[in-house]
């Protein structure tokens, strides 16, 4: 019983959606309109991967800036 339930926790595991947070940090304002949708309750999907995308940009975008401040 315990291999099954081990044998099931796995499978699902690797059946989750690929994280997408390279791809939404690439558009940030796409980013922007996910996490916008996750805040008012309209979408559950890719809500982290959006987060993270948006902060990957915006992390990006201060670093550009830094690197122009040289």
């Amino acid at each position: 019983m315990t291999r099954i339930a081990l044998f099931v926790a796995v499978a699902l595991a690797g059946c989750s959606a690929p994280d997408r947070t390279a791809e939404i940090a690439a558009d940030p304002d796409a980013a922007a309109r996910v996490v916008a949708a996750c805040d008012a309750g309209r979408t559950e999907t890719e809500c982290d991967a959006a987060r993270r995308g948006l902060a990957e940009a915006r992390r990006d975008a201060r670093m550009g800036a830094y690197e122009q401040a040289f």
